[in-house]
């Protein structure tokens, strides 16, 4: 046989009549780059090189770094016999014991060379002076008693006459917002006098401020600035703080730091009303505080769910206490009525209504449950209806019937979600003679108030000048003014102008230019 080389033989160029011009211009370049590679002996170098041994380059890993985790301390290296649960809780509880020793409570009365003065430009003996102007004007300034009950529901001034009334309030101090507090407002309480107007907030971190509305003080640099005052009441946030009902002369704050004070405007002087010394490593935190119409009891509730009623008469350890909620109690609220009937509002997604005459056998009247915690819940001053407030981002108005159950009346989508604000409280004004109205705070940096009998908008008070959300408000008694807080401890003032502002308004506004054109004719 002979062994015969196959090869493929092309046709040259020209040869096939069927190949356009461009089909053979493309072979004559291949057959042109195969000449030039045979004669650098390109195909010889390239069977010679092994590929196997040719890595492809490996790209670059960049490790991160995560940060470590914290150290573990064992039980016995802090000292203990890790043998069980219950060593661990006493490991956790001394531990609590030892970060609290830095922030002791006040176990004693506050004289008042000892208060502890917050703000640098506080002067005490012009607080001392302030103080004694509002014990003169504090004889006759409680709400007045006389109830007209004809009025209800309506009130005596219908729903467009509390609206035109709200509608010319406006911020007439020089500032819009004045520092009161050094940390996040809990709580308001307006003084009732109609002479002076005097604000106190209590805030995080146990200051109380006050701010006298409506008077400035001067500087060392001889400059106007606000009339303001801060204290340090307690060692824990003041949940709570009203005046007696009383005796204006008397302001009461409560606190997680487990007691309640009363700041005595005669002696300026903070003096010890309750405070919970029964164990003290365990933690008594009072969420919220309210008292019956004589001013003698005060009923107090906690975030474990207790409730307890202390006789202010009696030594401050002295108390009642019972179990009323499994979760924290955020408010409560007494009828001032029918002080028998106690409104609760919990974490555990329900507000309940109590007889308090009953606390022994059987007092709960009504449990009505939520989709979410209630923050508050508070009865109007004529005892006949309730407004509450809920993370489920409803205001619910419930009436207080015959059969002392409460019905729901109106539902008022409202949003509730304040993160890292103070959480909002719907709270009645205090005059029981007015159009029944409460106020609430409003995500859009402004404050909302709404009609108890319709459950409608009657005004939103919104300024240029606030810039902060003022989550807790407070009406004025007897005047027509509303304070706000905010979580930044800045307070907000919206009142009437006073005429003699008005006059030199008008008069400073620019006068219009009459044009009077003449014609010939």
């Amino acid at each position: 046989m002979n062994n015969t080389k196959k090869t493929t033989k092309r046709k040259k160029i020209g040869e096939d009549s069927t190949l356009n011009e461009y089909e053979r211009q493309r072979l004559e370049n291949i057959r042109r780059n195969e000449e030039v590679l045979m004669q650098l002996n390109i195909p010889e170098i390239v069977r010679s090189v092994n590929l196997k041994k040719l890595k492809a380059p490996q790209k670059r890993v960049y490790k991160v770094q995560w940060p470590s985790e914290p150290t573990r301390h064992s039980l016995r290296l802090r000292g203990f016999t890790p043998d069980g649960t219950n060593v661990k809780r006493e490991a956790v509880k001394k531990e609590k014991r030892r970060a609290r020793e830095k922030r002791v409570r006040f176990n004693a009365d506050i004289i008042r060379s000892e208060l502890e003065s917050i703000d640098v430009v506080d002067n005490n003996n012009d607080f001392v002076d302030l103080l004694s102007k509002m014990t003169k004007f504090s004889n006759n300034e409680n709400i007045s008693d006389e109830i007209d009950y004809n009025c209800i529901p309506g009130g005596v001034n219908g729903f467009k006459t509390v609206q035109k009334i709200y509608s010319s309030l406006s911020i007439v101090t020089d500032w819009s917002t004045v520092s009161v507090t050094p940390d996040r407002i809990y709580c308001i309480a307006v003084h009732p006098s109609k002479e002076k107007v005097l604000a106190a907030a209590g805030d995080k971190n146990g200051c109380l401020g006050f701010w006298d509305v409506r008077e400035n003080i001067k500087s060392e640099y001889e400059e106007d600035q606000p009339r303001t005052y801060a204290f340090q009441a307690h060692t824990g946030t003041i949940t709570s703080a009203m005046y007696s009902p009383t005796d204006s002369n008397h302001l009461y704050t409560c606190s997680y730091d487990g007691s309640i004070r009363s700041f005595d405007f005669n002696q300026a002087k903070f003096m010890e009303t309750f405070i919970y010394s029964e164990a003290e490593d365990s933690e008594y935190l009072l969420s919220s505080m309210d008292m019956d119409p004589n001013g003698q009891i005060i009923y107090l509730s906690t975030n474990h769910g207790q409730f307890g009623i202390k006789d202010i008469r009696e030594p401050a350890e002295k108390f009642t206490e019972y179990k009323l909620h499994q979760n924290k109690i955020g408010c409560i609220s007494i009828n001032k009525i029918h002080p028998q009937y106690l409104v609760t509002s919990s974490k555990d997604k329900s507000m309940r209504l109590w007889d308090i005459r009953k606390l022994n056998t059987e007092p709960e009247i009504q449990n009505i449950r939520f989709d979410a915690a209630v923050t508050s819940a508070y009865w109007s001053p004529i005892g006949n209806q309730v407004v509450s407030t809920s993370f489920d981002h409803i205001l619910r108005v419930f009436d207080f019937n015959e059969e002392c159950n409460l019905k729901l009346r109106h539902e008022i989508p409202h949003n509730n979600k304040t993160g890292w604000v103070t959480m909002f409280r719907a709270t009645w004004h205090p005059n029981p003679n007015m159009h029944p109205h409460f106020i609430i705070g409003d995500m859009l940096k402004a404050a909302e108030i709404f009609s108890g009998v319709d459950g409608e908008l009657i005004w939103t008070l919104r300024d240029e000048g606030v810039k902060t959300i003022p989550a807790v408000n407070a009406f004025h008694p007897n005047l027509n003014l509303i304070v706000g807080g905010s979580s930044s401890g800045k307070m907000c003032a919206f009142e009437e102008m006073p005429e003699s502002s008005q006059l030199e308004r008008i008069k400073s506004m620019p006068q219009p230019v009459v044009v009077i054109n003449n014609y010939n004719h």
